[in-house]
């Protein structure tokens, strides 16, 4: 054990308790905590030890950052992308990663039991989360879809069109953009709000608006060859029932009388936006943030009745669509074969 581990620091943690960290491999790894007979835990020893743990874990884990490092080559690394297939968040960075040419690794997070991220991103429970590697040694890890899309583009953003107008609300999506919630920042960022403040919401709505549909969203994961089969229906059981209990609250939270028609409002007032802007992409004449934004979250409805739906009643977004998919291109995830669900729209 000795040659595997170096105890590297013990830290008195009160009433005889000790908490030792382990290294193995230059990592931290291993939790001992050694407690007297009958030692009882005070408010204060439970603060110090649940204080010290986290330290353990952020100790062992790849740095979270805001910004790309300035160095790193992400062609040139390890890239690996923790989701939820049906995520709208992570399909918007799955389709950067794949304008951007960028090799990457595909894990899917079980929704429940989320084992796949506890060992470095325990306080986190949300995806995506971009996990790198590089060819030095060195690793983080990128939270937040938003500034995840923007660090792969980088200089590749094209932001929006001189001509293209801030997002207005619709006749379904007032409770959802307010006035509060309009003109803050530029027009990019006001666009890139309303994404997350309608159009997400709009798609939440819909895929989820019944239990048959609900379903038909999980049905990936009953045949994930991640998860056994208890995982499996364990997770998409569940998910099926909550998250359409999510939907039919949200649909009373916003005030919504036909989520369908919401969507299609929203869709059709983002085409209209494109059209003003005078190129084939909100950007311009290459997609910008925005457009990656959009296209990622109606991605994450591939193969459900919504994205059929949508496409039968909502034609002016397809031109727009079919543009994106032309320039997204073919997956860049080297494991696509287990991952990908349904046709894209050609």
């Amino acid at each position: 054990m000795a040659a595997f581990a170096e105890l590297f620091r013990a830290a008195p943690l009160g009433r005889g308790l000790r908490l030792a960290w382990l290294r193995s491999s230059g990592r931290a790894k291993l939790l001992v905590v050694a407690l007297p007979a009958a030692a009882a835990f005070s408010q204060a020893d439970r603060a110090s030890l649940k204080a010290s743990f986290c330290e353990v874990v952020a100790a062992g884990r790849p740095e979270v950052v805001q910004s790309m490092p300035a160095e790193v080559k992400l062609k040139d690394s390890t890239v690996r992308l923790y989701q939820f297939e049906s995520c709208p968040f992570c399909r918007k960075v799955r389709s950067c990663l794949d304008y951007s040419r960028i090799p990457y690794e595909v894990v899917e997070v079980h929704p429940l039991s989320k084992n796949e991220t506890k060992d470095f991103a325990a306080d986190y429970p949300k995806v995506p989360i971009l996990r790198v590697e590089t060819l030095s040694g060195a690793s983080f890890q990128m939270r937040d879809s938003k500034s995840i899309v923007r660090e792969v583009l980088g200089k590749n953003n094209s932001g929006v069109a001189p001509k293209v107008p801030a997002p207005a609300v619709t006749a379904s999506t007032g409770k959802m953009w307010p006035a509060e919630e309009q003109g803050k920042g530029s027009i990019e960022e006001q666009w890139i709000h309303w994404t997350d403040k309608v159009l997400v919401q709009c798609i939440v709505l819909n895929v989820y608006r019944s239990l048959a549909e609900s379903a038909e969203t999980f049905d990936y994961l009953l045949t994930h060859p991640a998860f056994p089969w208890y995982a499996q229906k364990s997770a998409a059981w569940s998910g099926t029932a909550v998250m359409w209990a999510v939907a039919k609250s949200r649909k009373k939270k916003f005030g919504v009388a036909d989520e369908r028609f919401a969507l299609y409002e929203a869709c059709a007032a983002f085409a209209e936006s494109v059209q003003v802007g005078g190129g084939r992409f909100l950007g311009g004449s290459k997609p910008g943030a925005v457009d990656f934004n959009v296209y990622g979250i109606l991605r994450s409805a591939e193969a459900t009745q919504t994205e059929r739906d949508l496409f039968a009643n909502c034609p002016s977004i397809l031109a727009w669509y079919k543009d994106m998919n032309a320039s997204v291109g073919s997956s860049q995830a080297v494991n696509i074969a287990s991952i990908k669900r349904g046709p894209a729209v050609e």
